[in-house]
């Protein structure tokens, strides 16, 4: 099955639990980030020749993928049980 029919076939809820899931991921992706670049600048300690650490995409979508495979591993049953009973 394609990506995009697969994606139209999802119903609310599982669209819902896989945007919560999506969601969470990118906030830990970005604390994630921010917490080394804190680190990093703590290491070099005023070192004017220490590079600057810029976030890019494709370096954030690498840190948000490992994290949404990891919490839909765990948390996407519990979480589609949860919004199924709320919702219907």
């Amino acid at each position: 099955m394609r990506f995009s029919r697969w994606l139209n076939s999802l119903g609310f809820i599982e669209f819902l639990a896989l945007l919560i899931l999506l969601l969470a991921a990118v906030y830990l992706a970005n604390l994630s980030f921010t917490i080394f670049k804190n680190w990093y600048y703590n290491k070099q300690k005023g070192n004017p020749f220490a590079e600057e650490i810029h976030k890019s995409p494709i370096l954030f979508a690498a840190i948000t993928l490992p994290y949404f495979l990891i919490l839909f591993g765990i948390f996407y049953r519990h979480l589609h049980a949860l919004l199924n009973k709320i919702f219907q």
